[in-house]
Formats: C-alpha cells, structure tokens, sequence
C-alpha cells in the first residue's frame, strides 16, 4: 500500500510537473513574439525568458541521453543525484521541489 502511494505521489508530482513546463514554454514563446514585434522587453520577461531556455536545454540534456544511450534510465538518477549533492542543478525548474531548492546552488 505504501509503495502505490509513493509511486501515485511521484507520478503527480511529475505530471505537474510537465503541466508547469508546458505553460512556462508558452509563456516564453510570448515574450519572444513580443520582442520580435516591438523589439524590446521588460527585464523581468528577459528573466523568464533566460530561465526558460536553460529549462529547456536542461530537459534536452536528460532527454537526449535516454533516447541514445542503453542504460540511461539507470545512469541518469544518479547522474542527477551526484550532480545536486555538488549544487548542480539538472532538473529544469518546474521540477524542483522546494525540499530540493536548497540543495542548488549553481545553476548548469
């Protein structure tokens, strides 16, 4: 019972998780049709902006590998694991619970 409970919990944390992207993808292609438009943006959308980008190279950088590399289901986690334990943050932000937030320090 515990397991399924764990396992519920995980999933929605990750399906939330896809939901947040989702929105912030959106969010960004926004503020990239505003600053084709106009030509300029504020400094809090230049903000999202970065931090999206960077959220998507983030979800490249774990996405490619399970798709090329055999065993990548294994090796990412721990992958993952050791790059936070030296406050290097893997995860793209929607992601990230706030029991993990004090763990990164250095954003990669």
């Amino acid at each position: 019972m515990e397991i399924i409970a764990i396992l519920e919990s995980h999933i929605h944390h990750f399906l939330h998780g896809i939901k947040t992207e989702a929105k912030e993808e959106r969010a960004a292609a926004l503020i990239i049709v505003k600053y084709i438009r106009e030509g300029e943006i504020t400094a809090e959308e230049d903000h999202i902006l970065k931090t999206q980008i960077m959220d998507s190279l983030k979800i490249l950088g774990i996405g490619v590998p399970f798709v090329l590399i055999p065993g990548a289901s294994v090796l990412m986690p721990i992958l993952i694991k050791v790059a936070s334990k030296h406050n290097i943050e893997l995860m793209p932000s929607a992601f990230i619970t706030p029991a993990d937030s004090g763990n990164s320090g250095n954003v990669i």
